[in-house]
């Protein structure tokens, strides 16, 4: 099994990857049989090529996520949890959200399922309790 540092590790450069829009590394990160269901409640794409197509389409939009992570990242087995704030510049307005992504590894410490937790009303800046 994957230690802590290295499930740690990959959640942290997953949120620099989609930054960057890197879509080959983002794939580097996944297993071969893996999926993702972003955002909750969305169909879940299945397998990398599928992967390829979401991560592709985000680029498409003709906006630049820039995303931190906020938090720790709790990992419990072969699972992980964490935050990370979103900041999207729309030219005449700003964007700002949380996520919280969860994911499965396998052995190797390579993503096998990711949920994302992605809440447009949840401002990362939000005091707690509010």
């Amino acid at each position: 099994m994957a230690s802590r540092d290295q499930l740690v590790a990959v959640c942290d450069r997953y949120v620099e990857l989609v930054s960057a829009g890197d879509t080959d590394g983002i794939l580097a990160l996944y297993a071969d049989d893996c999926w993702i269901e972003d955002p909750i409640g969305s169909e879940r794409k299945v397998g990398k090529e599928a992967l390829r197509e979401f991560y592709d389409g985000i680029g498409k939009l003709d906006v630049t996520p820039v995303m931190a992570r906020i938090g720790p990242v709790c990992v419990c087995g072969g699972e992980a949890a964490f935050q990370f704030r979103i900041d999207i510049d729309l030219g005449e307005a700003q964007i700002a959200m949380t996520s919280t992504d969860v994911m499965t590894f396998d052995d190797d410490g390579r993503i096998t399922s990711m949920r994302a937790f992605a809440d447009a009303e949840a401002h990362p800046d939000q005091a707690p309790g509010a």
